[in-house]
């Protein structure tokens, strides 16, 4: 495939999953989790599947790399991400009422079964967003450099609304971005990075079940 073919292929997928993302997000505000996530995922990927040429030419994800020196770097990073998560909230604590409404906790029975859903769901969503889909979608069109730019930012503001919450919050996410596509970027796949965010989000919901904010809707 030529390199304007390529790009081509990229900006036309680009374009679609925008257009999901742009759709479920201005015509579906009050989403509960995980729908904001999976629907313009699963729009997109249901597009790409039923139409011959997007499939064929659609984004190539793969888990990349999982030993050796990744795997130590994603474990301390692990880590690290939690202090982070426990510090933040030992310091500012956000009232988290608002954030926990959006978790239908009552789904799944207990909080143990809720928090291990919320952790993979929302890893796996989000990883595939903005590490798998977009990463890739960009690098196509210009670079490796140029994807971790983008989806550090879009990672960033995507979490306005989420934990850590507000601008403070958005750029430690963003941060966290930045380092999660490092990870991405070193093994050429998505499984640590998803392991390593699976850890981050399941100290969130720790979190919030130790300021009772799940117990109060």
């Amino acid at each position: 495939m030529t390199d304007e073919l390529a790009k081509t292929k990229a900006a036309i997928h680009g374009g679609l999953f925008f257009a999901a993302w742009i759709f479920v997000t201005a015509g579906f505000p009050l989403l509960l989790w995980p729908w904001y996530l999976a629907l313009p995922l699963l729009a997109y990927g249901a597009i790409v599947l039923f139409v011959g040429p997007l499939r064929r030419t659609a984004p190539k994800l793969a888990i990349g790399r999982m030993g050796g020196w990744p795997l130590l770097y994603t474990a301390v990073l692990a880590l690290a991400a939690t202090g982070v998560l426990v510090g933040f909230q030992a310091m500012m604590r956000p009232d988290l009422k608002d954030l926990a409404a959006k978790i239908p906790v009552d789904w799944f029975g207990n909080l143990l079964v809720a928090g291990v859903c919320f952790s993979v769901v929302n890893a796996v969503c989000e990883e595939l967003i903005f590490r798998g889909v977009l990463w890739e979608l960009v690098s196509e069109e210009w670079n490796n450099a140029t994807a971790l730019v983008v989806t550090t930012l879009l990672f960033g503001v995507g979490h306005l609304q989420g934990y850590p919450p507000g601008p403070i919050g958005a750029i430690l996410a963003g941060l966290y971005g930045l380092i999660l596509g490092t990870l991405r970027w070193w093994t050429a796949g998505l499984g640590l990075a998803i392991a390593c965010h699976v850890g981050a989000d399941a100290t969130i919901f720790c979190i919030l079940i130790e300021t009772g904010a799940v117990e109060a809707q």
